[in-house]
């Protein structure tokens, strides 16, 4: 009977989360009542199990029956992660916005309550605005990318398929993987909005007697315009790599493929930004310190190991998908 949890558990990982309990149960026992069916005629076990499994067909078209197939943006497999992560990029945002105007607010002398708060209203309006905007981006593209076969198991066609397709065991993807996947996912479209919208704020804060004089902005704003599409770009392939390994419970070998290709790509513009980009601001330790010849060295290597950190941390996660493509080949 492994079989049979088997296909039902191919079956499942098609839909939403929600309602794979209650298909679990139905679709298991409509199996066993057609197997009983056949041996109770004199067919064994085994040859009846092959032959319901088989009259059913393939998993992954037994599960668009259960589907209500409308035409939507963010599917129903999609959607209950999706409004989940929606929420906590919008509060983080949020909570974001208000702690940086607070802390303007409180070192500040000229400023003013009631503008504060219009600047809050209208920051955090725009800020959740375009972080669901993002999200729902990443998983439109999941979704579509799906619907045309790139991110599901396309190793047979949809139609010639056997028992023999069937994995050996229950295919499960870690927790882990998915907690990853949505950490890095929500860093991501945090740190796109930033970029896109905040530039500025990202930068070492002067003050002069507990009031802030100035940012000193850590990237070259005046150059943006030749390096931040490309890095919005970079970043956004890996939130949907993220996107990925967090809203697809059951990870595939395409899956994994696209992942690690997402990265390599995403790595690639990352690297090209970094040392091509003239990306940080030059003249940042000038700016803070201008007769501190130690600060401008500092600050010299800390571009450079960033670079190489960045680069470092990137292959080491490529290695670690790529190990688990083999591994997940070996199963």
């Amino acid at each position: 009977m492994e079989q049979i949890t088997i296909y039902v558990s191919e079956v499942i990982r098609y839909l939403p989360q929600k309602s794979q309990s209650e298909i679990k149960k139905e679709l298991t026992t409509n199996i066993l009542d057609m197997v009983d069916e056949l041996t109770a005629g004199g067919i064994s076990e085994k040859d009846a199990v092959a032959s319901v499994l088989s009259k059913m067909g393939n998993p992954r078209l037994l599960a668009d029956q259960y589907l209500d197939k409308k035409a939507y943006l963010i599917g129903p497999r999609y959607y209950p992660t999706y409004l989940m992560i929606a929420k906590i990029v919008s509060g983080a945002v949020a909570l974001g916005i208000t702690i940086a105007l607070s802390v303007q607010y409180l070192f500040s002398t000229d400023a003013s309550l009631i503008q504060l708060i219009i600047q809050w209203l209208g920051s955090v309006f725009m800020g959740v605005i375009q972080a669901i905007a993002w999200v729902t981006l990443i998983f439109a593209g999941v979704e579509r990318f799906e619907e045309i076969g790139v991110l599901k198991n396309v190793d047979v066609d949809l139609d010639d398929w056997s028992i023999k397709d069937l994995p050996k065991s229950q295919r499960n993807a870690r927790k882990s993987d998915r907690v990853e996947g949505l950490i890095g996912f929500i860093f991501a479209v945090i740190l796109l909005l930033l970029l896109n919208t905040n530039l500025e704020i990202l930068g070492a804060y002067m003050f002069d007697n507990g009031v802030l004089r100035e940012i000193v902005p850590i990237f070259n704003i005046q150059n943006a315009s030749s390096w931040l599409p490309l890095l919005s770009i970079a970043i956004a392939l890996n939130a949907i790599s993220d996107g990925v390994a967090m809203a697809i419970r059951n990870q595939t070998k395409n899956t994994m493929w696209v992942r690690l290709a997402l990265n390599l790509i995403s790595l690639i513009l990352f690297a090209y930004v970094l040392i091509n980009g003239n990306i940080f601001n030059a003249q940042l330790a000038t700016q803070i310190a201008p007769n501190s010849s130690e600060l401008a060295n500092l600050w010299i290597l800390v571009q450079r190991n960033v670079v190489v950190i960045v680069i470092i941390a990137n292959l080491i996660s490529m290695a670690i998908q790529a190990f688990q493509i083999i591994r997940f080949n070996k199963e």
